[in-house]
């Protein structure tokens, strides 16, 4: 039993190959591949179960095609030479503004929307920077005043690598501020009560409080922001969200120096990366594709996190909105054909 892998206990694995694989910093295709289960020594030792029904949409004639549809998107099937797959006509929107109306009608209303409004709706981006854009953008359509959080930046010295040296530390609080890594909270933080909010730490996950959890700011102060949790099992209960210290772990940022924030530990989830939307299923999805997919399986996450295709909205660059065209990224290596657990 001892050279058994886990000591020859049954242990579940349970992830599909068709999504977005593990993220390598800078690592090239065969690094990320490098770094799937199916590469791992354990593989040889693991029994495939599939699972083949889809439990995200409703069972409909329509929902069948829908997701026989995403299985082909994400065994990348039906590619063009140039990579990209077309789009259905229904799902492409004709602008941006018309793009954020379809999934946040009535934005701009003075009267606060319901509660399960965030909770069933989220548009989606490859890139942080996209996001961002897009969250301060639909921040601005809400009513109200723009609250601004300012963080409190540092830098961490390493022991016998800064010793004696003006360094890291010499750098100013107001360039700290401008740095926006994807594991920490924006240095300037703006908020509006009514907003939807993203946590990004696990702060007390036997009250909801996890890493991901998406909820609603109700109060705002300079130590405080009291919020009520959307989904699960704490849906509708408020909680208070304080500022702590955040440091990314070392090599996240890409930084020659190790930065420490002091700040609300949440960003703005009107918009999402594709990577953060994982596991959630909401009923209406946007996916800003203005700057095409990069990575394995994010088309297919992105498109599979609707509950019905007809509520899917896909914004594209504007020469290709005539086309419908997108890339799709899969890496037919890492898909032992079945492999793909849904």
């Amino acid at each position: 039993m001892r050279d058994r892998p886990f000591g020859g206990i049954t242990v579940v694995f349970g992830g599909d190959f068709q999504q977005i694989l593990p993220v390598v910093p800078r690592g090239s295709r065969e690094d990320v591949v490098s770094a799937t289960l199916s590469r791992s020594d354990l593989w040889r030792h693991v029994k495939v179960l599939k699972l083949i029904r889809n439990m995200r949409v409703a069972n409909t004639l329509d929902a069948h095609s829908f997701s026989s549809w995403l299985l082909e998107i994400g065994h990348g099937r039906g590619l063009a030479d140039d990579g990209t797959i077309q789009l259905p006509h229904e799902m492409i929107a004709s602008d941006v503004a018309t793009f954020i109306d379809n999934i946040y009608p009535g934005i701009r209303s003075p009267t606060p929307p319901p509660p399960d409004y965030f909770l069933n709706r989220m548009i989606l981006s490859p890139r942080n920077r996209d996001v961002a854009d897009l969250n301060a953008q639909i921040l601005s359509m809400m009513p109200g005043e723009v609250e601004s959080f300012l963080s409190v930046d540092s830098t961490v010295d390493e022991a016998g690598v800064d010793d004696g040296v003006s360094g890291s530390n010499a750098l100013p609080p107001e360039f700290l501020r401008t740095l926006n890594p994807s594991s920490l909270p924006p240095g300037d933080l703006q908020l509006k009560p009514g907003c939807p909010l993203i946590l990004l730490r696990n702060l007390c996950p036997t009250k909801g409080l996890c890493n991901g959890t998406r909820m609603v700011l109700v109060r705002m102060s300079r130590r405080i922001l009291e919020v009520k949790l959307l989904g699960g099992e704490h849906d509708g209960q408020l909680a208070l969200i304080p500022r702590i210290t955040l440091a990314p772990a070392e090599g996240q940022t890409g930084f020659a120096f190790i930065l420490k924030r002091r700040q609300f530990p949440v960003r703005l989830a009107f918009a999402l990366t594709i990577n953060k939307a994982q596991g959630q299923s909401v009923e209406h999805v946007g996916i800003d594709l203005r700057i095409p997919v990069f990575s394995h399986g994010q088309l297919y996450v992105a498109l599979s996190r609707a509950t019905n295709s007809r509520n899917i909205q896909a914004l594209l660059p504007e020469e290709e909105r005539d086309s419908q065209r997108t890339r799709n990224v899969v890496y037919p290596e890492v898909l032992v054909d079945v492999v793909g657990l849904t």
